[in-house]
Parts: structure tokens; C-alpha cells; sequence
């Protein structure tokens, strides 16, 4: 709460009948709301730092199954088939992969919150189901995302390739 919101609260309190005073201290508030936002900042960035290192797992990861099937599209490019027809096969996979992962972390992290909330009761209080329905959605969404075009980019690659290059 900011101290504008406080001064709020503090005058709404003493408006009501059989309060008399109302003490608060202002600055352990602007103490915990700074230190809020120093740690909020640390945990962006560690998440951001997250983010790339699943991100270059998963492409390497799909690299590499691509790796094995690079003869694979190379005969069917022998045969006649077209970019578009080879890629959506491994395209059509990587994203719902994409979309499983995304459920399954989806289910992984609201199987902790709900135990959070069974331990610590108070946290219930804090619960937003609508931010919580967004981060899920995200969840899959973003997966879905990172599995298409990392596979998108490996194909493409073997695609462009010539015989000698693939060995």
C-alpha cells in the first residue's frame, strides 16, 4: 500500500464510530515497500535469466531430434515434396508438445499453490484466480510458441541444406 492509500484507510477507520485513534508506522511501510521492489526486481531477472536458458534448451533439444531425421527430409525432398509439406508434420508435433508442457506445468504450479494454501492459511487472502488463470494460459501459450519456432528454425535449416552439407 502506498502512504496516500494509508492515509485512506487510517481516515476511514477513525471515521467509524468507537475508534478513537489510529497509529500506523510510515516508514517500516515505505521500508517493506522498497525492499518489495528490490526483490521483485531480483526475481524478474532471474526469471528472464530462466526463460533464456529453457528457451536455448529447448531449441537444442529440438535440434538435435531434427539431427536424426535430417536424411528423412532430405529423401522427401527427393521425391518431390514440398517445404511446407515436410515441415508441418515436425511443426504439428513441436507445438502441441509445446502445448502438453504447458499443461503440465499449468497443473504442476496449481498443485503448489494449492498446497501453499493448505499450509498457510493467510495466503488465501492474497489470491488473485483471474492473474492465476492468465499465468496458466500463458504457460501454454508460450510453450506452444518456443516449440514451433525452435523447430521451425532446425527444419528450415535442413531444408536449405545440400547432400554434402548433411554429412
Amino acid at each position: 500500500a502506498t502512504s496516500a492509500q494509508l492515509k485512506g484507510i487510517k481516515n476511514d477507520l477513525e471515521g467509524v464510530e468507537g475508534v478513537y485513534e489510529v497509529q500506523y508506522v510510515e516508514s517500516l511501510i515505505e521500508s517493506i515497500n522498497t525492499n518489495i521492489k528490490k526483490i521483485s526486481i531480483i526475481l524478474l531477472g532471474f526469471a528472464a535469466i530462466l526463460l533464456v536458458v529453457v528457451t536455448i534448451l529447448i531449441n537444442n533439444t529440438i535440434k538435435l531430434a531434427l539431427y536424426w531425421q535430417r536424411f528423412l527430409i532430405r529423401s522427401m525432398q527427393l521425391v518431390g515434396a514440398t517445404g511446407f509439406f515436410i515441415q508441418r508434420p515436425f511443426l504439428n508435433r513441436a507445438a502441441w508438445q509445446g502445448v502438453m508442457s504447458g499443461i503440465i506445468a499449468s497443473l504442476l504450479l496449481f498443485g503448489l499453490m494449492q498446497y501453499a494454501y493448505t499450509q498457510i492459511e493467510e495466503l488465501k487472502l492474497l489470491r488473485d484466480d483471474e492473474q492465476t488463470y492468465i499465468l496458466m494460459g500463458a504457460l501454454i501459450v508460450i510453450g506452444c510458441i518456443i516449440g514451433f519456432l525452435s523447430s521451425y528454425r532446425s527444419v528450415r535449416k535442413y531444408l536449405r541444406l545440400s547432400l554434402d552439407e548433411l554429412y
